[in-house]
């Protein structure tokens, strides 16, 4: 649940009228399949050339017994025939007594600046490195990236290389079946695709934990005319029965926004 982020100026102030469609998520989290572990809310916009995505992630239930957690997140960027190319990502975490903010920014030579408060006192073995950092998505845009994919190919594929601020790891996605879904406010077809993490970057020894996140699998709701295949349930493998991130509330809808312009990358 970390992550980070900076500051840069790559938007100029053209406003312009434009459809917009927007989705508001909220899920709840369980492991063992009914235990709590709280909630995490989404509310993510799209349109043609543009998106933004806020996550807020309380932690519920059993695992305020362990690591009492408050998470907020964003990201914005640009949308090119069809590609996610992300411009900002902060985040805002609170967890056991403790709070790091992280504020990333993609400059206009490419390179990743970060602002990270407090720093981390390690950065891994071997760091992430700079051409690392340029080739990925923070980890929100790494979401979006998969539901416009998703959306436009019907399919589960594609690998994703992700940069929290420390941290840089693949996310693939492999599989594909399609099912009927009707629960919490979406009824229709969904695409079931296994979702894979590799660890490459930014770990220490004691992050072994992370290194070997299994297996798991994603659903992504093919709704009709839209530029966007929300996720509506995401399930891990753990040795106490898993742990599955369930919808319990979806709303689209199309809204007039006003954009702000940005230059090409």
């Amino acid at each position: 649940m970390r992550a980070p982020h900076l500051l840069l100026a790559l938007f100029f102030m053209a406003a312009t009228p434009a459809a917009a469609e927007r989705y508001a998520l909220t899920f709840e989290g369980y492991a063992a399949g009914f235990v709590p572990l709280g909630g995490i809310s989404v509310d993510a916009a799209i349109s043609e050339d543009a998106y933004s995505v806020d996550a807020t992630i309380r932690s519920g239930g059993l695992l305020n017994l362990f690591e009492r957690t408050n998470l907020r997140a964003e990201a914005a960027g640009l949308l090119r025939d069809g590609v996610v190319f992300w411009r900002r990502y902060d985040l805002d975490h609170h967890y056991s007594r403790k709070h790091r903010s992280i504020a990333m920014r993609l400059t206009q030579n490419g390179a990743v600046t970060a602002e990270i408060e407090p720093n981390y006192r390690l950065w891994g073995e071997p760091p992430a490195s700079d051409a690392q950092q340029r080739n990925a998505r923070d980890p929100l845009s790494t979401m979006m990236a998969m539901a416009v994919d998703v959306s436009q190919s019907q399919r589960c594929s594609g690998a994703y290389p992700t940069f929290d601020g420390r941290f840089y790891y693949l996310l693939e996605l492999g599989g594909g079946e399609i099912d009927d879904f009707d629960r919490a406010g979406y009824q229709g077809d969904v695409l079931k695709c296994s979702l894979s993490y590799i660890a490459v970057a930014g770990f220490e020894a004691e992050d072994a934990g992370r290194r070997r996140i299994p297996r798991g699998e994603v659903w992504f709701a093919l709704v009709p005319d839209s530029r966007f295949a929300p996720p509506v349930r995401i399930s891990t493998p753990l040795s106490a029965g898993g742990a599955v991130i369930r919808l319990t509330s979806f709303r689209r809808a199309e809204v007039t926004v006003t954009e702000t312009a940005a230059v090409a990358p």
